[in-house]
C-alpha cells in the first residue's frame, strides 16, 4: 500500500488505533462476564490484542491469533476470539492457548 501523503498514514494509524481500542474493550467486557481473567502480563495481552487487531482489518474478524484461518467460514467461526476452544484449554491448563485468558488459579511460570 503507497501512502500519498502524511495525512493517509495518520488515518490508517487511527484506524488501527481505534480496531485495536474496540476489540480491547469487547475482550475486558467478556472478562467481566466471564469466569476467567485476562492473563497477568500486560505485554502479551497488548501483543495478543494487537494481532487480534490486525486480524480484524485484514479478515474481517478478530480470529485467534494461535489458530490458522482455513478459509472456510464455518470453520473459522470456530476461531473468533473469545475462540469456541478457549473453555477447554483453561480448564486443561489454567490458560488457553493464546495466552490471554487464564482461570484464577493460574500461576505463571517464572523465566529460567
Amino acid at each position: 500500500m503507497a501512502f500519498k501523503n502524511t495525512q493517509e498514514v495518520i488515518a490508517v494509524n487511527d484506524g488501527v488505533i481505534q480496531v485495536e481500542t474496540d476489540v480491547r474493550q469487547l475482550i475486558e467486557k467478556y472478562v467481566k462476564t466471564s469466569p476467567y481473567e485476562l492473563n497477568p502480563d500486560t505485554k502479551k495481552v497488548d501483543k495478543i490484542i494487537k494481532n487480534l487487531a490486525r486480524r480484524k482489518l485484514k479478515y474481517g474478524h478478530q480470529y485467534c491469533p494461535c489458530r490458522m484461518i482455513s478459509g472456510n467460514e464455518e470453520m473459522d467461526a470456530k476461531i473468533i476470539c473469545p475462540c469456541e476452544y478457549h473453555t477447554e484449554e483453561i480448564r486443561q491448563n489454567d490458560i488457553c492457548n493464546c495466552d490471554l485468558f487464564v482461570s484464577p488459579n493460574y500461576k505463571p511460570v517464572p523465566a529460567i
